[in-house]
């Protein structure tokens, strides 16, 4: 089944000039760098906006939703969690808002990135200097769409494996740095055993 015919898509909110962070804000804009292949959305990190009056209500987006990046070399799609609050994302992004029952978000969001439909994206963008699917290329993905209990398996045991990366690569970071603490101790002692030395051969 054709992607268009599960969701609509739309491109994120364009801002005419730099956008500020007010911490008071209430609308949380991400960017960019506020995603992470393994992380997800990195929700500590998104700036906050106050006074927007988007043309259309689509730009907000809601639990459910993905964003899509269609431009670069991470053509990633995120799930939007039930805790995102109000927020938008900037036009970096491509919007997916699934309107059929037929399918989950959590299940779509691993379809896109599944190895298969990136390679599709790689090709598709093939030739251009920096790679760029088009919101006709992604309508037309046809799209695998197994039972829903299926669908919610998928999704959990892709849960679970992200989870894992995070895990390992969190232990692998506290490994490292508690390595060095310990190289870095052993070297902080060696001067007070060299002058020890020296005052001897003094003597």
């Amino acid at each position: 089944m054709k992607l268009k015919n599960l969701t609509k898509i739309y491109t994120g909110y364009s801002f005419r000039e730099q956008i500020k962070n007010e911490p008071d804000g209430s609308i949380k804009v991400i960017q960019m760098k506020d995603v992470n292949k393994h992380k997800g959305i990195l929700f500590d990190k998104l700036i906050r906006i106050s006074n927007f009056n988007p043309r259309n209500d689509h730009y907000y987006l809601k639990p459910g939703d993905i964003i899509f990046v269609n431009k670069g070399y991470n053509l990633h799609a995120y799930s939007i969690p039930i805790t995102i609050g109000k927020a938008i994302a900037i036009n970096s992004f491509l919007i997916i808002k699934v309107v059929s029952q037929k399918i989950i978000s959590e299940y779509l969001t691993w379809f896109l990135n599944s190895q298969r439909v990136q390679q599709y994206f790689q090709s598709v963008s093939a030739g251009t200097n920096i790679p760029n699917v088009s919101i006709s290329a992604l309508e037309n993905i046809d799209v695998i769409v197994p039972p829903i209990d299926q669908q919610k398996l998928i999704a959990r045991i892709e849960k679970l494996k992200t989870k894992e990366i995070n895990l390992m690569e969190e232990l692998k970071t506290k490994k490292e740095l508690y390595v060095n603490m310990l190289l870095q101790k052993s070297i902080d002692n060696i001067p007070k055993t060299i002058n020890k030395e020296e005052m001897r051969e003094n003597l």
